[in-house]
């Protein structure tokens, strides 16, 4: 049930498309978890936060030409392993996991790319949803930017690009949660077949998550401690310009938390 995880509120936005019924968020409270409780759930929460923002990049790895541009919109699915979404609380006091019963958790985006300099591209990611009940209510948002550099761009040999970017997730207060900021290192390959583009890569993906908790039971006198987490994982992919200026792609991305992405864009190369 995707409402078990409000606490990652990014997610709710497509969960609420999948799931109608589900689509009132419940807040969470990261206080609800006693000190060493809190340590062994937030690596899943790291690690699931990698595999979401650290994918999505590219459809292709030929850069645009200066002034040229790629809009789109893009969504990732992560499958949850059954060793995170099948725990079950030692006492009956304490809360389940926050991916207990939870099978896949998704995150759409707005993506959008530029070509600045002779193999130079750059690009930003925008995600925003409203979640809460009131009168606790308030706007999830993921921002991201990134650097594409051309390795190797010359006509009819595969292309090659280094990525470096960087995304943060802002949550409001009300939902006890900290910040979240994901920076990531990718390289990809691509080779194109008429109109179609075959494309893999690998990359890692470091997040870090900072932990905003207020005096409470668990936590007299208040806590606050940032936590970081390493997520590596490879990709391929296959895209179609299926109108000369729209493309669609689709990719798989294994690692410790898999996923897949697909999404449909205009480019003007």
């Amino acid at each position: 049930m995707l409402k078990k995880i409000v606490l990652m509120s990014l997610v709710v936005a497509l969960g609420m498309a999948v799931h109608p019924q589900q689509g009132r968020a419940q807040n969470f409270s990261l206080s609800d978890y006693a000190p060493p409780q809190l340590d062994q759930q937030i690596e899943p929460i790291l690690q699931l936060f990698g595999a979401l923002v650290g994918t999505g990049f590219v459809n292709t790895a030929d850069l645009h030409s200066i002034a040229g541009f790629d809009i789109g919109a893009r969504a990732v699915i992560a499958v949850v392993p059954d060793e995170y979404k099948n725990i079950i609380p030692s006492q009956p006091s304490q809360p389940p996991g926050p991916l207990a019963g939870t099978d896949y958790v998704p995150l759409p985006f707005l993506t959008a790319s530029l070509g600045l300099l002779p193999n130079i591209e750059v690009m930003g990611r925008l995600f925003r949803f409203p979640v809460g009940d009131d009168p606790t209510r308030g706007d999830i948002t993921l921002v991201g930017a990134g650097v594409k550099y051309g390795v190797l761009q010359l006509p009819a040999l595969p292309k090659v690009i280094l990525i470096g970017a960087y995304h943060m997730l802002f949550v409001p207060e009300e939902f006890d949660f900290g910040t979240v900021k994901v920076a990531s290192l990718k390289a990809f390959a691509s080779q194109n077949f008429l109109i179609f583009t075959l494309y893999v890569g690998a990359g890692i993906d470091r997040t870090f998550l900072t932990v905003q908790i207020p005096d409470s039971p668990n936590f007299p006198g208040g806590f606050e401690k940032t936590f970081s987490g390493t997520h590596t994982h490879g990709t391929v992919g296959l895209t179609a310009t299926v109108f000369p200026l729209v493309r669609v792609n689709a990719d798989y991305n294994f690692g410790k938390f898999p996923s897949f992405s697909a999404g449909i864009s205009v480019s003007l190369r």
